[in-house]
């Protein structure tokens, strides 16, 4: 097998699907949520506004989210050492979920390193736990989403994107 053709090949479907990827540059500011600066492939720059990142409400910026993160720093240094599962969790994990637990009134929480982790591990279980479970999902649904679904080995029904009479159809 020639895996440079197939590489090639590969590559190519994704730029003909409109489906290739690529980042942009940017650097975030201390202060200036939800501003930052577009560091364009020609070296010039442009001010821009990300308000699709997960920095929920610039509290990465926020005093008491920096004081905590300088503190941490400073008690255990820099990086987790790998995945709770593998390395252990830290006391700031606990800590984070006891006070999230608690603002929302529950007996616990766990905190997931994305909201893609959280959406493929919960997707992918649920079928586990609820047998005969059937999963709708709309067609464009987000990637980890998908992933999660794809991997449960469960039943799933997916339905065209924000197609109502698709999914009635699908339901009965």
């Amino acid at each position: 097998m020639d895996y440079n053709t197939a590489l090639d090949t590969a590559l190519g479907r994704l730029h003909a699907e409109g489906r290739y990827r690529t980042f942009i540059d940017i650097e975030r500011r201390r202060g200036q949520f939800p501003h930052a600066v577009w560091n364009k492939p020609d070296g010039s720059e442009q001010e821009i506004t990300v308000w699709c990142g997960n920095d929920y409400l610039g509290m990465g910026q926020h005093p008491v989210v920096l004081s905590a993160m300088h503190e941490a720093l400073e008690a255990t240094g820099a990086g987790s050492g790998g995945t709770r599962n593998i390395s252990g969790t830290t006391v700031y994990h606990k800590e984070l979920e006891a006070e999230l637990a608690d603002l929302h009134g529950k007996e616990g929480a766990l905190v997931f390193t994305s909201a893609y982790i959280a959406n493929d591990a919960t997707l992918s279980t649920l079928p586990m736990l609820f047998p005969g479970l059937i999963i709708y999902s709309d067609a464009l649904n987000h990637a980890s989403m998908i992933e999660g679904i794809r991997r449960n080995g469960g039943a799933k029904r997916i339905f065209k994107h924000n197609d109502l009479a698709d999914l009635r159809a699908k339901l009965a």
